[in-house]
C-alpha cells in the first residue's frame, strides 16, 4: 500500500479526480466533489489549530450521517487528533463520562499526547457487558480498506449509501475503500423510511455515464438483516425493481435467517450478496456472496486478503493487519496491532475452508447439560409464516437449571399461536432445543446496528 493513512486517498483524490462526487446527500440536494470536500476539510483543520487542537490529542464527537460530520472526522485525521465518534443521540452524561475516560488516558501517555499510530477509538455497544474502547491503527484502517476492495469488489464507479450510524463498523468501514477507490458516498438518515431507500436508488439510477470510466454509477448498501426482513415484508415487489442498479448489499452484525437470504436471492439474481464477519476489535475477516447457486445458511465464507481465522475448541481466533491495538487503557502502544485475538464466536469450517458462525459462548443455553444455540432456535422460528421477529432466551427451571423461551412479535393481523408454532419446531429441532415457554410481545430489543440485546433480557 503506498497510502498509509486514509486520509493520504482523500487527498489523492482529490488532485486526481477533482470534479469526482465524493457526498450526495439524502435526495441528492447537496454535492461535494473531491476536491470541494478537501477544501472544507483543510478549512476545518485550520479552525481546529486555531482551538489549541494539537496532534496526539482525543477529540469525542457525536456522530451524525452527515457530510460536516465527515467533514471534521477527516479533518482530525488531517491533523493527526484521535477520533472518538459516538452515537448521536447517546445521553449527555454517557458523553461527558466517555470524556473523562478518554482524557484520563492521554494524561498518562508520554507528552499526554496519543502516538500518531493510533486513528480512531471506537466505543463498543455494550451488549455483552461495559462498553470499551478498541483502540484502531492507521495500518488497520488501511488493512479493512483493502479486504473490502479486494473481496466484495468495490470501484470508482460505486455509491455506497450510508443509512446507519457511522461509529458502527458495518457504514464506517465502507467509507475506507470507497474513498481509496475514489467512489461516491449518498447520505441517509436510517432506514425507518423505506421511502427514502428507493428515492436513493431512484436518484443512483439517474446518474450520467462516469467521464473518466465510461461506466454507469451502481448502488452498494450495508443492511443489517432486520432492515433487509423489512424490506422483504413490506416492499420486496419494489426491491425487485432495482435489480438493476444494485451491484451489492451486504449484511452482518447479526444472524440473517435463511429463508430471508434464499428470498433476496430471488429478487436480485445478478447483484452480489454478501455476509460478513467483523467487529471493532477485528476488523473485517470474511464475507461471502451467498448469491452463489448454494446460497449457504450461516456461512461467512472465507478469510480476506489481510486477515487470517483458525478455530480454538470451536472459537474464532483472528490474525491479520485489520487487528485493534487493544483496549483502552490496556493497550501497548509500541505496537501497530495484537498479534491474535480470541473471540467469543464459535464457529467451524466446510471442506472447502469457507468460515460458519454457529453462535457465541455467552449466548448458549444449558438445558440439563446440554447445549442450545439461541440462533439456531430463531432461524427456524423465523421460517414461520406470520412471525415478523423473535429472540430466544433462557428462562430459569426447577429440575433443568434453564429451558428456552422464544418471545416473537407476529406480523399485522396474524393471530399468535403457541401450539402451531411449538409443534412446527418440533418438527425441525431436536427435543431439547424446542422451547418450552412462548410469549408475544410488541418488539425485540436491539441495539443501535441491529444486533439482538440479549443482555437486555438476560437482566430481566
Amino acid at each position: 500500500m503506498s497510502a498509509k493513512r486514509i486520509i493520504d486517498c482523500l487527498q489523492a483524490n482529490a488532485q486526481r479526480c477533482p470534479d469526482k462526487v465524493f457526498i450526495y446527500d439524502c435526495e441528492g440536494t447537496l454535492r461535494l466533489t473531491y476536491a470541494e470536500f478537501w477544501q472544507q476539510v483543510q478549512l476545518r483543520a485550520a479552525s481546529l489549530t486555531e482551538g489549541g487542537w494539537r496532534q496526539g490529542d482525543a477529540m469525542c464527537i457525536r456522530s451524525t450521517q452527515s457530510a460536516s460530520y465527515l467533514v471534521l472526522y477527516f479533518a482530525c485525521h488531517l491533523l493527526g487528533i484521535i477520533i472518538v465518534p459516538l452515537e448521536h443521540d447517546l445521553p449527555e452524561a454517557r458523553v461527558q463520562d466517555v470524556n473523562v475516560r478518554v482524557r484520563v488516558i492521554q494524561k498518562q501517555l508520554p507528552g499526554h499526547v496519543f502516538p500518531s499510530s493510533v486513528s480512531d477509538v471506537l466505543f463498543t455497544s455494550g451488549t455483552t457487558g461495559q462498553p470499551k474502547g478498541v483502540v484502531v491503527s492507521h495500518q488497520a484502517m488501511m488493512a479493512d480498506a483493502v479486504n473490502l476492495k479486494v473481496a466484495q469488489g468495490f470501484h470508482h464507479d460505486i455509491v455506497f449509501i450510508i443509512n446507519g450510524p457511522l461509529n458502527h463498523a458495518g457504514c464506517w468501514t465502507k467509507v475506507l475503500p470507497v474513498v481509496m477507490e475514489g467512489g461516491s458516498l449518498y447520505l441517509m438518515p436510517g432506514m425507518k423510511n423505506l421511502d427514502s431507500f428507493f428515492t436513493a436508488l431512484d436518484f443512483i439510477r439517474r446518474l450520467p455515464v462516469s467521464a473518466d470510466t465510461h461506466r454507469q454509477p451502481t448502488a452498494a448498501v450495508f443492511l443489517v438483516p432486520a432492515s433487509i426482513r423489512m424490506l422483504l415484508q413490506f416492499s420486496q415487489d419494489r426491491l425487485a425493481q432495482y435489480a438493476d442498479v444494485i451491484e451489492f448489499i451486504e449484511t452482518g452484525a447479526a444472524h440473517i435467517p435463511h429463508s430471508d437470504m434464499l428470498r433476496l436471492c430471488e429478487l436480485l439474481p445478478d447483484s452480489r450478496l454478501f455476509n460478513t464477519y467483523a467487529s471493532s476489535e477485528t476488523g473485517v475477516v470474511c464475507t461471502y456472496n451467498f448469491n452463489d447457486g448454494k446460497c449457504l445458511p450461516g456461512c461467512v465464507g472465507h478469510p480476506m486478503k489481510l486477515a487470517r481465522v483458525s478455530l480454538r475448541d470451536d472459537v474464532l481466533v483472528c490474525r491479520g493487519d485489520a487487528l485493534m491495538m487493544g483496549y483502552l487503557g490496556q493497550t501497548d502502544f509500541s505496537q501497530p496491532s495484537l498479534k491474535e485475538i480470541v473471540t467469543s464466536d464459535l464457529g467451524r469450517f466446510d471442506e472447502e475452508g469457507r468460515l460458519y458462525l454457529v453462535g457465541r459462548q455467552n449466548d448458549v443455553i444449558n438445558v440439563g447439560g446440554l447445549k442450545v444455540s439461541p440462533a439456531e432456535v430463531e432461524e427456524e422460528a423465523l421460517d414461520i409464516d406470520g412471525i415478523a421477529d423473535c429472540i430466544c432466551v433462557a428462562d430459569s427451571h426447577s429440575l433443568m437449571g434453564s429451558v428456552p423461551k422464544l418471545l416473537v412479535v407476529m406480523e399485522p393481523g396474524v393471530l399468535f399461536d403457541k401450539r402451531a408454532i411449538a409443534a412446527h419446531l418440533r418438527s425441525a429441532l431436536e427435543a431439547y432445543k424446542v422451547p418450552a415457554k412462548y410469549e408475544q410481545v410488541d418488539h425485540i430489543e436491539r441495539n443501535a446496528n441491529g444486533k439482538l440485546n440479549r443482555k437486555f433480557y438476560a437482566a430481566q
